[in-house]
Parts: C-alpha cells; sequence; structure tokens
C-alpha cells in the first residue's frame, strides 16, 4: 500500500474550489467531499525556495539556511543561487528510510542536483533545473529505468515561455503533468515505495502567465484532475493528499525594491556601457530566445550556452537583475534579494549600532511606503529572529511580508512603481492542502507548511524529528494513527554540501521569468 502526495505547485482554492463545485473537477470535488481541507499557510517569502524544502523538513528557513532563490554571503559580497546541497535538513523521507520503508520523491523543485549519499531506500527523480541529458536521478541507476518506462520524460519544458502560445504552453503542460503520475506510479509498482511524493511545477508557470484567461488554466487542471481521478481509484492508494507550496493572486502592482533603494542611495551601481551598446544593435534577450526557438535549438541552447553567456544580453524593459548588475559594495548599504529577504551591508557602516539604525529605520520606512493608488507596500516588515526558528544561517536582516497583489521583483532599470513583467499573478501565503484515505479525516482544517512532514511521520507510524516547527495534526487523521502516542526522534539538522549548480539554477530562473 502506498499514501501519494501529490504537490500542485502554487495552487490555489480561489480557482480550484468554485470549478470543483461547477462540476470540472469530479476528483477534486471527491476529495473535498469525502475528505479533509483547508487552507495551508506557507513560509515568509511564499516562494519555491525554500517553501518545498520548509514542507518535507517540517522546519521554517531559519534551520534550514536558505531564505529565497539566492543567498548573500556577508564575507565575500557574493551573490549566488542556491540549490538542493545548501539546505542543511534531512527531509521527511530521509526519517522513513532509517525505518526501512521506501519513498520516491518526483520533480520536488530543491532536489537538484541530486544527493549521492541519500539513502538507498530514497529514489529521487529531481526537478527543475535538473536536466534529463544529465544525471537527474538518485540513485543514478534509476534514471535508466526511468527512461526506459518514459523514454520521453522531460524534467523541463522544450518551449520557450516567452514565445510560446497560450495553447501550446497548456498542452505541453498536460505532458508533463502525465509523465509525472505515470512516474510516480512507477515507483510504488516497480520499486515498492510506500511513499510517493510528486510536484506538478507546470501549474505555477501557467498561473503567473496565464491569469487573465481563467478557461485556459481550468483546461490544465481538468487534465490534473483526470490524472488524479486514475490515482483515486488504485488499488494500491492508501491515502492521497494534495498540497501547493504556496497560492496564488492577480498582480495588483510591482515594486522594485531595488530601484527604491537606488534612488534613496541605499544601493549603489558602477556604470556599465556594454549591455546599452548590445540594446541600440536589437540584440536583446527577448530576440535570442525567439531566435532560438524559431530554429528549433531550445535543447541545444539550454544544455551548450553557458549562462554567462546568455546574461550579457539586456532585455528589453532596461531592468537588469540585480544578481547581473556591478553593485558597489563601498557605498551600498542594503540590498533585497528575491520578494522578500533586505540584506544591511555592516562594511558600510562606522559600528553596529549604527548599522543597527539604520535597519531599523529602513523597516519603518518601508512599513509606511504606498503604492500609487495609495495601497500600503508592506502589510508587516518582520524580524527575521520573529518568524525564523534556528541559528539563521545565511540570514536576512528583515523580511518584508509584502501586501497581498504586490510583488516585489529584484531588478532594476525602470521605474520604482508601474512596470509590468510577463507575470501577471504572483505568489500568496494561503495555499492548498487536502487528503482522503485510510485513518484520514473528514472536514475543514487549516494548517501550516511546516505541519505537513510530522503529520505524514506520524501517519505512517515513524518518529518524528525532534527539531522541527511543525506540529503533528491530529485533526486531519483518525482511527489509529490520531489516537496513538507520537513518537519522538532524534534531529535531522545536517551540515550543507555544498555541491553547486547555481549556474542551472540561475538559468532556469531566467527561464521562468524569476530573473530579468
Amino acid at each position: 500500500m502506498t499514501v501519494y502526495v501529490v504537490g500542485l505547485d502554487g495552487a490555489d482554492w480561489s480557482l480550484l474550489r468554485p470549478w470543483a463545485e461547477e462540476g470540472h473537477l469530479p476528483a477534486f470535488a471527491q476529495i473535498l467531499d469525502e475528505g479533509v481541507s483547508g487552507d495551508l499557510q506557507s513560509t515568509l517569502p511564499p516562494v519555491t525556495f525554500p517553501a518545498w524544502k520548509c514542507y518535507s523538513t517540517g522546519k521554517t528557513p531559519g534551520k534550514l539556511g536558505v531564505y529565497e532563490w539566492f543567498a548573500y554571503d556577508r564575507s565575500t559580497n557574493e551573490i549566488s543561487a542556491n540549490d538542493a546541497s545548501d539546505f542543511r535538513s534531512q527531509e521527511y523521507w530521509d526519517v522513513l528510510a532509517d525505518h526501512d520503508e521506501r519513498a520516491g520523491v518526483v520533480n520536488m523543485p530543491t532536489t537538484h542536483p541530486p544527493d549521492s549519499d541519500a539513502p538507498e531506500d530514497v529514489l529521487t527523480i529531481a526537478g527543475s533545473p535538473a536536466n534529463e541529458r544529465k544525471q537527474f536521478t538518485s540513485p543514478k541507476s534509476l534514471k535508466s529505468g526511468l527512461l526506459q518506462e518514459i523514454p520521453d520524460y522531460r524534467v523541463k519544458p522544450d518551449l520557450v515561455l516567452d514565445t510560446a502560445t497560450p495553447d501550446e504552453l497548456v498542452a505541453e503542460a498536460k505532458e508533463l503533468f502525465a509523465q509525472r503520475f505515470r512516474a510516480a506510479t512507477w515507483l510504488a509498482d516497480e520499486k515498492d515505495c510506500e511513499l510517493v511524493h510528486t510536484t506538478l511545477f507546470a501549474t505555477d508557470t501557467l498561473q503567473h502567465r496565464l491569469w487573465d484567461r481563467p478557461e485556459k488554466l481550468r483546461d490544465a487542471y481538468e487534465r490534473v484532475d483526470e490524472l488524479l481521478g486514475d490515482l483515486l481509484t488504485r488499488d494500491d492508494a492508501e491515502a492521497v493528499f494534495l498540497m501547493s507550496d504556496h497560492g496564488f493572486t492577480e498582480i495588483s502592482e510591482i515594486f522594485l525594491v531595488n530601484q527604491w533603494l537606488l534612488e534613496r542611495g541605499d544601493l549603489a551601481i558602477e556604470e556599465s556601457d556594454s549591455r546599452d551598446i548590445l540594446g541600440s544593435l536589437g540584440l536583446t534577450e527577448e530576440r535570442l530566445k525567439w531566435l532560438v526557438g524559431e530554429l528549433g535549438l531550445v535543447s541545444f541552447a539550454q544544455s551548450h550556452v553557458p549562462e554567462s553567456v546568455q546574461r550579457f544580453f539586456p532585455s528589453e524593459s532596461g531592468r537588469v537583475a540585480i544578481q547581473d548588475a556591478a553593485i558597489d559594495w563601498d557605498r551600498t548599504r542594503a540590498i533585497s534579494l528575491g520578494r522578500g529577504p533586505i540584506y544591511v551591508n555592516n562594511d558600510a557602516f562606522p559600528s553596529e549600532e549604527t548599522a543597527q539604525e539604520f535597519t531599523e529605520e529602513l523597516a519603518a520606512d518601508l512599513e509606511r511606503l504606498e503604492t500609487p493608488d495609495g495601497i500600503p507596500v508592506a502589510t508587516e516588515v518582520h524580524d527575521p529572529a520573529n518568524i525564523y526558528s534556528g541559528d539563521r544561517e545565511r540570514g536576512p536582516d528583515l523580511v518584508v511580508e509584502y501586501t497581498t497583489g504586490v510583488d516585489a521583483p529584484e531588478s532594476i532599470g525602470g521605474n520604482v512603481f508601474g512596470e509590468t513583467t510577463e507575470w501577471l499573478a504572483t505568489h500568496r501565503q494561503s495555499g492548498i492542502f487536502a487528503g482522503v484515505g485510510k485513518n484520514v479525516s473528514a472536514g475543514t482544517s487549516d494548517l501550516d507548511l511546516y505541519d505537513l512532514a510530522p503529520t505524514l511521520l506520524h501517519l505512517l507510524g515513524a518518529p518524528v524529528p525532534e527539531d522541527v516547527d511543525g506540529d503533528v495534526r491530529r485533526d486531519v487523521l483518525t482511527g489509529e494513527a490520531a489516537d496513538r502516542e507520537v513518537e519522538q526522534g532524534p534531529p535531522t539538522a545536517k551540515d550543507a554540501r555544498g555541491v553547486g549548480a547555481g549556474e542551472e539554477v540561475e538559468d532556469t530562473l531566467r527561464e521562468l521569468g524569476y530573473l530579468e
């Protein structure tokens, strides 16, 4: 028997519940009618990195050492992309493996590069930015078996997102959905996995770009529903859980936080004319992507064109990812990496006291800041010590909780407010949770992302690590699992491996629109 966890990246009840109630998603409706469901509160900031690892470890970013897609090294003033090797914790399937239960993990972001030291009873098919032309499984031998079963298996889409039509995006997403479910059931059938997690990442990609076309999104989710319906009828499906790493909402305003810091004088950039020259010649990132797509060279470019070459071409918007900017660290006092974390450059201040005073003033200014329509930019600006546990290795100095609907990309160039991107919708904290099956209750329960790992471990009869931040949620369980005492296990903290796949991560972020 197998417990299946289906991760729907960015899934939001504002879409799914009405469609289920209208009869478009019968499998979702079955779970809602027969099982337990509710909102799932994500981490801050609610982004893919580190949210998926917060789910799989039951810990806040403070214990994981990863807060966004990028990290800032205070000792060298270097900005680098995070990958799986930077997380400082085992995952709940590692605990299952220690207790002789086999687990399979399919396509979850944050699983690349695959861990060569993973327990033999944890079978991983890595998610993007892994590449099926390279090593993307753990153990390595898993790759050949997977490709024999699913010869056309793809880790990443082949389409150039910026040039593909909505119909093309949906059609490719449907193919990838089917591959993810097929890989999950193959792990259960052929590899005897008692737990299988599979992530559908394309739901996030579609929602960013097609939020104004709900009929296209519904078409994609109807395919998910068909696959989910097949899963529910499997004889081995002891329980099926649905979850998302965060929710989704329409963008009401774009706030370029680093441009705001630049105009305040808190961020300083060295002058460079190289990108302006290329732009004047029409050699832009968008034109390069179009040409690659027209020539059918997407796969070749992904494999052979260095990220350093791709990032050299300017965007037609004039914006530049902060990671590509020539930052003058002698004059820079603060910088934002992604949609939430802000780092203060202590070396730019004469003392720790003056740096702390600046940090407090910056937080106050952000909390007072409003959009041109008079909407607060931030709901709250947090001291990381108040929202994260652990020693907060490589942690930020402030975490901005942006107002729902305010998107805050890290790029510079353009106006502080009023810019547009290819994204029409962005993340919000409230995602989805649902479950049905043996020892799963019925009704409504709202959970935190951190609760899933300890709850699933307890359901499967394994001990719960003493250093998790979430709780075993007995209200979503029934029968023997709800009555049984929680067994506490040893902590699962570990050192980061530091393998490094940063360029591959940056490539993928640009393809998805997370970077200019």
